[in-house]
């Protein structure tokens, strides 16, 4: 692994010999333990940052196998002292400040809601994206969001001091995430919309920019459905309304019409997208409602999708897109961490029928917003939030 370099610049980074493990970037909660532990202010780790393994305790570290790996908990604990650190990373990379400012431009354009169409977004995301091209050939890719439906600037309980959360890391809200179905049950009963059988709801999310593909490719747009875990996936150039409604369009012409589908990228852009579903399905019916736990209804197979987005573009850089549909088919047909089942096996092995006509809710939209979500499996509660 002599290609790595370690993160925090310490005295092993130039050793081809020294073991390095990459920053969890899929898993929110143990990312925040590392970066508070490094106590650095102003910096975001890239999925190709590593730390090396002498910043971990020797009871993190599992050398039972053929190579040194980290154990499922492990967090680094070992560093220079606050202000040594502070100066060291200041001295040595000013480099890495200024691709930093850039990638905050970048990231506040992209997210910030349009002021007049999505089409000008992706304008000014192209240009964002150029900048960040011309400093540095590596953009961490995100996923697409409203930027008024990220409520958390500072994690405290994480962080030491006044260290804040970074521009562009997604941090899940914590506060507002249910955890347990106790929690859920001590709602108003009229604030929680249960999900009770297989592609009744679904959450919609496309990420990027990726790495430019040789047929133009740099985004990715999925659909998971909360109950089964089913995901589809396409590539496409760009997340403008016409390809990400033609992906929502082909997917309905497979498994038929979903109840609603939950996504939290910006206002307008929903707007848009029903608009051309509409268009396409000619019906009235608003497929598509904002929602800010768009993600957090199904934690485990969002980390799925993150881990198989990261590791397409690192194993095939120039032509993910081509890999990417033996990716999804592995998601849906190994079995889910939690249902104990394969997707394929929820989804499409039930005696169903296909939905053809759009369904009317009893709630508006509004009342999805402000609801929790409660995935049941017969009498036992599997995941919520």
């Amino acid at each position: 692994m002599g290609r790595y370099k370690c993160a925090y610049e310490c005295e092993s980074s130039d050793d081809a010999d020294e073991k390095y493990f990459k920053f969890p970037l899929c898993n929110e909660r143990r990312l925040k333990k590392w970066l508070a532990n490094m106590k650095w202010k102003d910096w975001t780790p890239s999925r190709f940052s590593v730390l090396c393994s002498k910043h971990f305790e020797e009871q993190h570290l599992d050398r039972t196998g053929k190579c040194v790996q980290l154990r499922e908990d492990a967090v680094p604990t070992i560093f220079l002292p606050q202000d040594e650190a502070s100066k060291t990373k200041t001295d040595s990379t000013p480099r890495g400040r200024r691709k930093k400012q850039v990638s905050t431009v970048a990231s506040q354009t992209s997210l910030a809601a349009p002021s007049a169409t999505v089409i000008a977004d992706e304008e000014e995301l192209a240009h964002a994206d150029a900048e960040v091209e011309l400093e540095d050939k590596v953009l961490r890719w995100r996923i697409v969001m409203d930027q008024s439906l990220v409520k958390i600037t500072s994690l405290p309980h994480f962080f030491h001091g006044d260290y804040c959360a970074q521009q562009d890391v997604q941090w899940a809200p914590d506060t507002d995430v249910m955890t347990s179905a106790e929690e859920i049950h001590g709602l108003d009963p009229e604030k929680v919309i249960e999900v009770t059988a297989a592609w009744q709801w679904l959450g919609l999310d496309v990420r990027g920019p990726l790495p430019p593909t040789h047929n133009g490719h740099k985004y990715v747009v999925t659909l998971s459905d909360y109950y089964s875990k089913w995901v589809e996936a396409a590539a496409v150039p760009s997340y403008l309304p016409m390809h990400v409604a033609k992906h929502i369009g082909d997917a309905v012409c497979h498994f038929g019409l979903p109840l609603r589908i939950l996504s939290r990228l910006p206002r307008d852009a929903v707007v848009q997208i029903n608009q051309e579903l509409a268009r396409q399905l000619t019906t009235d019916v608003s497929l598509v409602v904002q929602h800010p736990h768009t993600g957090a209804v199904d934690l485990n197979t969002q980390h799925m999708i993150d881990r198989m987005v990261s590791d397409l573009v690192d194993e095939h850089a120039a032509d993910w897109d081509v890999f990417l549909p033996a990716k999804v088919f592995a998601l849906c047909f190994q079995e889910h961490s939690h249902t104990k089942e394969r997707p394929f096996a929820l989804l499409c092995c039930q005696d169903s029928e296909l939905v053809h006509s759009p369904l009317r809710l009893h709630y508006t939209d509004t009342q999805i917003q402000e609801s929790a979500f409660l995935v049941q499996y017969g009498a036992s509660t599997i995941t919520q939030i």
